[in-house]
């Protein structure tokens, strides 16, 4: 894959003419045989060039006899079908094409510039207004025919430098109507970037180590004497009045934490600062399982102790990963965490 801007695109599908400088495309001048050079092309442009009342596989049938393929591979050999099939688009072969999604419109679009397999495939912008899932499926497909047995060479262009990184083995940069700067990802990052973006995703959290804390947590919350009367109230309401506080047989699975309940277990733990942003009223941005367990403390009143130690031991990770990263990194800055994973801005040099 290569990406290249849209009036390369042009002149190489004879759209335009160039004012000056020819290519060539097989040993073929696409000056002076546009014909014969644009046989080697499959082209889908940026915007849908669809015929809204033919059907999907009325499509792919026109334009395979247009480009070439002889009658009896699209009704035996099934050449149709097999695109029909490899594009996800079997369900939707006998609608017309006004009624598909947009995202289907992509699909018949960069399906049309493949029917016949030819050499050269362009594609403006192969994704554009796709559902990240359709987006994805169709990287798939492009990647999986760009490297089959070294058939057909896929050109593209995109905005998206996560598209070109996907698909491409060679990028260029066009800059002002100049081509700046070729090369591989990878080169073209090591020769321009200067910082790399790292994300790390912590390991799961083991069942040991959450029946660890779970069982030291219980045993603190139960010693009774020590607590605040407020705290053996909460424990009361929590599970079941003070004969279950004071007998210990309460199950962990049972017990539900306060937002008093969660400070104190902060204190023991030896990290307050962790549970202030879990039992305040502050908007954080430490992703969906966060936000989720400080609404479940503010409306439902309180947090299963087995989720909340889980809770705890995945922050602690993710403690251990941004102290290794900030104390080896000089200059690494957080970009954010999702909850999931964690990512960072490493400046080189």
């Amino acid at each position: 894959g290569f990406i290249i801007p849209k009036l390369c695109f042009a002149f190489q599908t004879g759209e335009e003419s160039p004012s000056d400088g020819t290519a060539f495309i097989f040993g073929k001048d696409i000056c002076s045989h546009p014909k014969a050079a644009r046989r080697y092309i499959g082209y889908c442009p940026q915007f849908d060039a669809l015929l809204e009342y033919l059907t999907v596989q009325e499509h792919l049938e026109l334009y395979a006899r247009i480009k070439g393929v002889p009658d009896f591979a699209i009704e035996n050999v099934c050449v149709v079908m097999e695109k029909l099939a490899e594009f996800d688009l079997l369900k939707h072969a006998n609608k017309p094409s006004f009624s598909l999604s947009g995202g289907n419109k992509r699909k018949l679009s960069v399906a049309i510039a493949m029917i016949g397999d030819p050499p050269i495939v362009i594609l403006d912008e192969p994704s554009t207004g796709m559902d990240p899932i359709a987006k994805r499926f169709m990287w798939d497909v492009i990647s999986r025919i760009s490297t089959r047995r070294g058939k057909t060479a896929v050109i593209l262009t995109t905005h998206s430098m996560n598209e070109a990184q996907a698909l491409c083995t060679r990028i260029g940069i066009m800059v002002g109507g100049q081509l700046r700067c070729i090369g591989s990802p990878q080169h073209l990052k090591t020769r321009f970037g200067n910082h790399l973006e790292l994300e790390v995703k912590p390991t799961e959290v083991s069942s040991a180590d959450l029946q660890t804390l779970c069982q030291d947590i219980q045993e603190r919350l139960f010693e009774v004497p020590s607590h605040p009367r407020s705290l053996l109230n909460d424990l009361e309401i929590c599970i079941g009045g003070t004969d279950s506080v004071t007998s210990g047989n309460t199950s962990i699975a049972e017990i539900s934490l306060t937002g008093e309940m969660i400070s104190l277990i902060g204190h023991w733990l030896g990290n307050e600062e962790r549970v202030k942003t879990l039992i305040s009223c502050t908007p954080v941005f430490e992703g969906a399982s966060h936000e989720q367990l400080s609404e479940q403390l503010f409306r439902g009143g309180g947090i299963p102790l087995p989720v909340f130690s889980e809770w705890w031991l995945s922050k602690q990770k993710f403690s251990e990963i941004d102290s290794f990263i900030l104390s080896s990194f000089r200059g690494a800055r957080c970009q954010g965490c999702n909850g999931l994973s964690i990512r960072y801005q490493v400046f080189l040099g």
